[in-house]
């Protein structure tokens, strides 16, 4: 996801950590020259199912959804 968003621009990147056993995505936000990571939704291998989380701030349905879709289209399931 590359997208702007009233006055922000919400960027994703694919994250994985083997050891721990996820895949998933970061969500950052760039608003007024200052970019944060604002949420996370992983997939946990041992468990088979999706979590997202929010990191201390609001994130759009929207763009929550969006990035669901997103998740499930680019997450390889083994």
């Amino acid at each position: 996801m590359d997208r702007p968003y009233g006055d922000s621009r919400f960027v994703s990147r694919f994250i994985q950590d083997n050891v721990q056993g996820y895949s998933g995505l970061e969500l950052s936000r760039t608003r007024r020259g200052q970019t944060d990571v604002v949420a996370t939704i992983i997939f946990w291998d041992a468990a088979g199912k999706y979590s997202v989380e929010t990191l201390g701030t609001d994130v759009p349905l929207e763009v929550i959804e969006e990035l669901a879709v997103e998740a499930r289209r680019t997450i390889e399931i083994s």
